[in-house]
C-alpha cells in the first residue's frame, strides 16, 4: 500500500505520537470496505467536528444516481468493551478535542503523550495522524485531535482531500483483493495478453461478448468487452487500444471515441436504442496512475437512447509510451434498485483497470 504522510502540523513544532510495534503476523482487517467507523463522544459527533467529518468523508458522490456518500459513516462511542473488535475493522477515525472527557479523551491523550499535551492545549499544534496497518493488515486509522472543536474541525476540512484519497485507495485495494480472491479467470486473462498484448484481472462470472477491430471517430484499434449480467443488475467494461498514438487526445475526442464504441456495441432491445454518455448530468474529471502511467479519469452518467435505462460509468484513458499505444478503459454499472450499493459496484469497475498490465509489465514483474 502507498505510504501516507504520518503527521500534519499547523505549526512548525513536531508532535510525536506513541509508537506501537507492528506484529508481522497480525490478522487481516475484516469488515465493510465501504464503511468508516468514527469513534468519538456524542457531543463531538453532533458538533463542528462531526460536521467536518461528514462533509469530507461522507460527501455525496454526484456521479451516482442515488447521490450516495463517498463512504458510509457509522458513529460509535469508544468503550474498552468493544475495543479489541474495533482493532480489526478496516476503516477507523478517532477524533475529539484533546481535553474531551471519557474513553475517547483518555485514548487521544495517551497517543499524544504527556510531553506534547501542553503544545496541543495551547493551540500550537493540531494533528491528523494517518496510520496504515496499525492493528491489522489492510487497515487505515486516523487519529485526530486539537485544542478545541473549531480547531479540529478546521484541520479535518483542510486535510479532507488527503483523508478521502487515503480511504479510497485502501477501499480500492481491498476491493481488488475481494474480487479476485477466488475463481479468477486466468485463462481469459492469458488469452487477452497473448492476443492483445495486455491483460486485466477478470472476475469469475464475467463473459467476453466482443473481441474485434473497431473504427470510431477516425481511429481504428482493437476492442474487447466483458459483461457480468445478473437477474437485477449488470456490470460491463471494455478496452479500446489504438497503436501509433504518442500523445493522449483531449477529453472531447475521448468522449467521441467512447460514444462511437457504445453506439456500435452497447445496443438496447430496440433497434434505435444504444448507450451514450450523458452530457446533461454531472461529470467529474481527474487524474490517476495506471500501472505507472499517467491517466485521465472521468466519471459520469450514461443513458440508453429511446429507453429509460441509465447508470454510472468510470473511464480511464492513457498512453503506453513504450509502444505508442492509446488505451481507453470504460466500465459502467446498471443497478436500478434503491437498496443496492451503487458505490460498491462502480468501485469494482475502477478496481479492474488498476490490475491493467502490458506484456512488458508482466515480464518486468516476473523478473524484477
Amino acid at each position: 500500500m502507498t505510504r501516507f504522510l504520518s503527521l500534519a502540523l499547523l505549526a512548525a513544532a513536531t508532535l510525536v505520537t506513541g509508537c506501537e510495534a507492528v506484529d508481522m503476523g497480525q490478522a487481516e482487517a475484516r469488515g465493510d470496505t465501504e464503511e468508516i467507523i468514527v469513534l468519538t463522544d456524542s457531543a463531538t459527533w453532533a458538533g463542528p467536528v462531526g460536521d467536518a467529518i461528514r462533509a469530507e468523508l461522507g460527501r455525496p458522490i454526484v456521479t451516482l444516481p442515488s447521490n450516495q456518500g463517498a463512504f458510509k459513516l457509522r458513529h460509535q462511542p469508544l468503550t474498552s468493551r468493544f475495543f479489541e473488535n474495533l482493532k480489526l475493522q478496516p476503516n477507523l477515525v478517532f477524533a475529539a478535542p484533546i481535553d474531551t472527557e471519557g474513553d475517547i479523551g483518555d485514548f487521544l491523550r495517551a497517543r499524544v503523550g504527556e510531553e506534547n499535551l501542553a503544545q496541543v492545549r495551547s493551540g500550537t499544534v493540531s494533528a491528523v495522524n494517518l496510520r496504515e496497518d496499525l492493528w491489522a493488515n489492510n487497515q487505515l486509522v486516523t487519529i485526530a485531535t486539537a485544542a478545541s472543536d473549531s480547531a479540529l474541525a478546521a484541520q479535518i476540512r483542510r486535510r479532507g482531500p488527503e483523508l478521502r484519497q487515503a480511504y479510497e485507495t485502501l477501499a480500492r485495494e481491498r476491493t481488488i483483493g475481494e474480487m479476485f480472491s477466488r475463481l479468477q479467470q486466468t485463462d481469459l486473462e492469458e488469452e487477452l495478453l497473448a492476443a492483445r498484448g495486455y491483460r486485466v484481472n477478470i472476475q469469475y462470472d464475467y463473459v467476453k461478448v466482443q473481441d474485434t477491430t473497431a473504427t470510431v471517430a477516425g481511429r481504428t484499434g482493437s476492442f474487447v468487452r466483458y459483461r457480468r449480467v445478473l437477474s437485477d443488475t449488470w456490470r460491463d467494461f471494455f478496452v479500446f487500444a489504438q497503436d501509433g498514438v504518442a500523445t493522449l487526445p483531449p477529453p472531447a475526442e475521448i468522449d467521441r471515441i467512447t460514444d462511437g464504441l457504445l453506439e456500435t456495441f452497447a445496443r438496447g432491445s430496440l433497434d434505435s436504442s444504444y448507450v451514450q454518455l450523458d452530457d446533461q448530468r454531472p461529470m467529474r474529471r481527474g487524474t490517476a496512475e495506471i500501472a505507472g502511467r499517467p491517466a485521465r479519469e472521468q466519471r459520469g452518467f450514461w443513458y440508453m437512447t429511446n429507453d429509460l435505462m441509465a447508470g454510472s460509468y468510470v473511464r480511464y484513458a492513457f498512453v503506453d509510451e513504450e509502444t505508442d499505444r492509446l488505451y481507453v478503459y470504460y466500465g459502467m454499472t446498471f443497478a436500478p434498485s434503491r437498496t443496492l450499493d451503487k458505490r460498491e459496484f462502480l468501485r469494482q469497475m475502477e478496481a479492474i483497470v488498476y490490475t491493467f498490465r502490458t506484456a512488458a509489465d508482466v515480464r518486468r514483474e516476473a523478473d524484477p
